[in-house]
């Protein structure tokens, strides 16, 4: 029971592994709504300053009005500082959700403290579920605005309001934080949803490479990636043609498979795709010709050694402005004359 509430509260009821998954995706989210938020804040409450000079129901509130303008800034500028230093998102996320609570509880306790208290009410529903973070998290801040609010509230506020304050701070505290935990369950479950759909559409099913579409959309990436040289691998699996005829499919997709982890436990899963029924492609980045020729050589000592064959080309390019076309297509013309030597001496029938 308690491993489930952790689960829940902690990850949106599912597993720490696909929450990590969708971590930085959520940050970015959070980021976005804490800039948006705080640049609102700051238009909103320097507009009802103006208005404090000309209509009188605003004026006792000009000190309020300040504060959330100055508070508005440094958290705009918070939220813009947190995309190059990621730690602080959530300090924007939580100064994005303090200034509307903070002038919740200004409006209700020392602008207007003979009135019921509305603002802070409203604010304490409705901005939680803006953002996307842990419940036991969002409920311990939760808990200290409505402390906060209530023991303000008591030095300000006298009965009959006082009695309903609290008692709709307390009930509509709860209310937001259970809320906000079924909320955030859902908008978790719908990311790690996403992200499944998202890695499917970019995975070979079979060998669980990368795959030709992640391929086609990674390639003009690759010139922004590397800093000293990039190379290019490209595979190509001798034989399957005359293993699928002669013992099944099932045996040519095993040694696609094998051949996969090959490539895979010498260039990494991140930048190793298969490109076609029996292609791969490989890159490495800033690693020299000696390095990337001596992880072709245990990449073909190894698939050799279960006794299958695949024919290598590769390629290397040092220094910037790197045409990728030109790259792959040395490499894959490498490859062929690889292929061609294979085939002199071997049955022309397993060739694909």
């Amino acid at each position: 029971m308690l491993e489930r509430i952790k689960k829940y509260a902690l990850y949106g009821d599912t597993d720490r592994e696909s929450y990590n998954l969708i971590k930085e995706k959520i940050e970015d989210y959070n980021r976005l709504m804490a800039f948006v938020f705080a640049s609102v804040a700051t238009v909103l409450i320097f507009i009802m300053f103006l208005l404090s000079f000309s209509q009188t129901g605003f004026t006792s509130s000009q000190p309020v009005y300040i504060f959330g303008m100055i508070f508005s800034l440094v958290q705009v500028a918070v939220s813009l500082i947190s995309r190059r230093i990621r730690v602080l998102t959530y300090v924007s996320v939580y100064m994005a959700i303090s200034v509307f609570l903070i002038y919740g509880i200004a409006i209700a306790t020392y602008t207007r403290p003979e009135e019921q208290t509305v603002t802070f009410m409203v604010m304490l529903i409705f901005v939680p579920l803006i953002f996307v973070d842990r419940p036991i998290r969002m409920a311990f801040w939760l808990i200290i605005y409505i402390v906060a609010f209530i023991l303000i509230a008591k030095r300000t506020k006298i009965d009959p309001v006082l009695s309903v304050d609290v008692t709709d701070a307390i009930i509509f505290g709860l209310l937001s934080i259970v809320s906000e935990t079924v909320v955030y369950r859902a908008k978790i479950r719908g990311y790690v949803l996403e992200n499944k759909l998202h890695v499917m559409s970019e995975t070979d099913q079979l060998t669980g490479l990368n795959n030709r579409n992640c391929y086609e959309w990674r390639l003009r990436k690759y010139p922004m990636l590397y800093k000293r040289s990039i190379s290019c691998i490209y595979i190509d699996v001798n034989g399957l043609h005359e293993l699928n005829n002669t013992k099944g499919h099932k045996a040519g997709d095993d040694m696609l498979r094998f051949v996969a982890d090959a490539v895979k436990k010498q260039f990494g899963k991140t930048d190793t795709y298969r490109i076609g029924g029996d292609e791969y492609v490989a890159f490495a980045m800033d690693i020299s010709h000696e390095d990337a020729s001596f992880k072709i050589k245990n990449m073909c000592s190894e698939i050799s050694g279960k006794g299958y064959h695949a024919a290598v080309g590769f390629d290397v390019h040092e220094g910037k402005n790197v045409d990728m076309n030109s790259l792959i297509v040395t490499a894959e013309s490498k490859m062929y004359n690889d292929k061609l030597e294979y085939y002199k001496t071997h049955d022309r029938r397993a060739r694909v």
